[in-house]
């Protein structure tokens, strides 16, 4: 480690450039971390946020979902899935109400906890995104809060200023802890 930062200059690198590498760092692992829980999910999508009422009680808005890909076979009915539909503009979170073998292709029919109908039609094994294995309650209000048009401008506006105010706060303290000029040393 002593090495790398002796490499690098560390200590001679503004607060603005350490904190820049610091981030890239973060960001790096995240996205790493991340990559590695969705291939071991099994699915392109292994986070999911609730955002509608259907699921009360067992879900509720803004609970963070954990999905897993699951065989056709062994998605069973009581499941909770998250599936996609032509007729939906979002991924929808319900139960497996029924199963039916047609032919070589299971049918999966879906109902919310809290609707009083089944969801129209069927679906097939392509349209299921995985299969509610873990539900972390209101961990998902984050992503809501920022999809919300305000939502995102506040977190870059405050990620801004994160990086900007270090710079010119410690910019302050060095100039204050710099040595005298020569000409300002003799007059002392």
């Amino acid at each position: 480690m002593k090495k790398a930062r002796q490499s690098l200059n560390w200590s001679k690198q503004p607060e603005l450039v350490k904190t820049v590498f610091i981030i890239l760092i973060i960001i790096g692992a995240t996205l790493g971390a991340f990559g590695a829980f969705t291939i071991a999910m099994g699915t392109s999508s292994p986070l999911v946020v609730v955002e509608s009422e259907s699921m009360i009680p067992n879900l509720n808005v803004g609970d963070l979902l954990v999905l897993q890909a699951h065989a056709p076979e062994d998605i069973i009915e009581g499941n909770i899935i998250v599936y996609t539909a032509d007729w939906h503009d979002k991924p929808i979170v319900h139960r497996v109400v029924e199963r039916q073998l047609v032919g070589s292709e299971y049918h999966y029919y879906t109902k919310g906890d809290n609707n009083s109908a089944r969801d129209p039609g069927y679906r097939i094994y392509e349209d299921i995104v995985g299969v509610v294995v873990l539900a972390i309650p209101y961990l998902g209000y984050i992503t809501l809060f920022l999809h919300q048009p305000y939502g995102l401008a506040i977190v870059v506006v405050i990620f801004i200023a994160l990086l900007i105010l270090p710079e010119f706060l410690f910019k302050e303290k060095k100039d204050e802890n710099k040595m005298p000029s020569e000409e300002q040393a003799s007059t002392v």
